[in-house]
């Protein structure tokens, strides 16, 4: 089980990629060190000789042979000794930019700006203070707080959000998406899948081939509406006028989707 520990006296940025297994960041305040600790399965010592951990200037890299492809994947029986299991501890608010192919990634702590990427795999984090740049092909992603913006790509899989401060930019093949509270503008485009907005506070644009769409609207907030729905119904909690009361506290709000019922409710 190596151990790396790199004396620092200021902020620092993380770059990992890695192929098999999982990948772990903590943070911690005042830190004076960074650590790294790599764990890998049974006949593991070339991956371990090959995978590189250091310190260039501020930035910690840590980066494994690449792997990747169909046959890589578990269903072809992907042996357990090639994955590598990274556990980091940084300073709070590092920016983040983690690339994996089917190792899962989980943030425990605040980081700064995160640039996520993986095949197939899940994603978790606590906090982002900063903006989000998310893609993968297949998996689940989970992010409680963004302070900044998200900008989500995904071939197939679910997306759940509690806070975003910022704008969203989502686009999928087929998923859902979910979101507590958007502060900012929302644009989504997804094939297949639903979309629950629970709070906005800006224009919305949803389109979606097939899939319910779900938006909440906070008090005192008028909409100009633009729905539409081929196959199902559209049900609104609100009193639908001629024109808005308060112009100047009103947003735009488009919804598109090909098959499944789009909803207007009063949000909590």
């Amino acid at each position: 089980m190596p151990n790396h520990n790199f004396p620092i006296d200021g902020p620092i940025t993380l770059q990992v990629r890695i192929g098999h297994g999982s990948v772990n960041v903590a943070t911690a305040d005042d830190l004076t060190e960074a650590k790294v600790v790599l764990e890998a399965g049974k006949n593991a010592d070339e991956l371990l000789e090959q995978t590189t951990v250091e310190m260039n200037g501020r930035t910690l890299t840590i980066s494994s042979p690449r792997q990747g492809g169909i046959f890589d994947l578990p269903v072809f029986g992907r042996k357990s000794g090639r994955s590598l299991d990274v556990h980091v501890v940084v300073p709070t608010g590092t920016p983040v930019k983690i690339s994996t192919f089917t190792a899962s990634i989980t943030i425990g702590g605040p980081v700064g700006d995160a640039d996520i990427a993986f095949g197939s795999a899940e994603f978790a984090a606590r906090q982002i203070d900063g903006d989000l740049r998310l893609r993968y092909g297949n998996g689940k992603a989970r992010v409680v707080q963004v302070s900044g913006s998200v900008q989500l790509r995904a071939g197939s899989g679910s997306a759940q959000f509690g806070e975003i401060g910022g704008a969203l930019e989502s686009g999928c093949g087929t998923g859902d998406l979910e979101v507590r509270v958007v502060r900012g503008k929302v644009h989504s485009r997804c094939g297949s899948g639903s979309a629950v907005l629970r709070e906005v506070h800006g224009d919305v644009d949803l389109a979606s081939g097939s899939g319910a769409l779900q938006i909440g609207l906070p008090t005192g907030l008028s909409v100009r509406l633009d729905v539409n729905t081929g196959s199902g119904r559209v049900d609104s909690e609100f009193p639908i006028e001629d024109g808005p009361r308060s112009p100047a506290n009103t947003i735009n709000l488009r919804a598109r989707t090909g098959s499944g019922d789009v909803r207007l409710f009063r949000a909590a």
